[in-house]
């Protein structure tokens, strides 16, 4: 019985072993360097000034886009509730994506956009709203670049999505014209 028991359970064992050795090894445990270089620095959401930052970031930068001419148009119907909600998951996606506690709440962002039809015109007047609202607060410089690196890196999910481009074929194609 006892020989069953360790054929079924050694690589828990050796698994545990080996964790064992490496938290509390003889070379320290997880002293190494880049660990400990990883602890000290702050995420971008400490550095920003954590959640209170980051709401007054949204806030005045979804003010300006709700008053711009040309992107302005993405947010006509939207009643108070909703540009809320939009509000509340723009400070949750912000809060997570810079190393904040916030949990997500929004559909991947190639769905939230898709079929929008939202051009590379309307992604830089955008950019231009969020880097004008960074420099309203006085944001760093190094936050500034960081933050708008990380914004950038979202273009391809925001901008002429395959499904945006999918969906607005559905809806501009003709309908087929059937024989009498």
């Amino acid at each position: 019985m006892l020989r069953r028991l360790w054929f079924f359970h050694w690589p828990r064992i050796i698994c545990c072993l080996s964790l064992l050795l490496f938290l509390g090894g003889g070379h320290g445990g997880l002293t190494h360097p880049y660990v400990t270089q990883a602890a000290d620095q702050q995420s971008l959401y400490e550095r920003l000034g954590g959640y209170d930052t980051i709401s007054q970031i949204i806030d005045d930068f979804l003010e300006k886009m709700f008053a711009d001419p040309q992107v302005g148009r993405y947010f006509v119907g939207m009643g108070t509730d909703t540009r809320e909600q939009l509000r509340q998951k723009n400070k949750l996606l912000m809060c997570k994506n810079t190393g904040g506690p916030c949990k997500i709440v929004n559909r991947d962002m190639a769905r939230a956009h898709g079929g929008l039809g939202i051009t590379d015109r309307d992604w830089h007047v955008t950019v231009t709203h969020l880097t004008n609202t960074l420099q309203t607060l006085k944001v760093g410089e190094q936050e500034q670049q960081e933050l708008l690196q990380l914004i950038s890196s979202l273009k391809k999910y925001i901008c002429g999505t395959p499904r945006a481009v999918s969906v607005a074929r559905r809806f501009l194609m003709p309908y087929p014209r059937w024989k009498a």
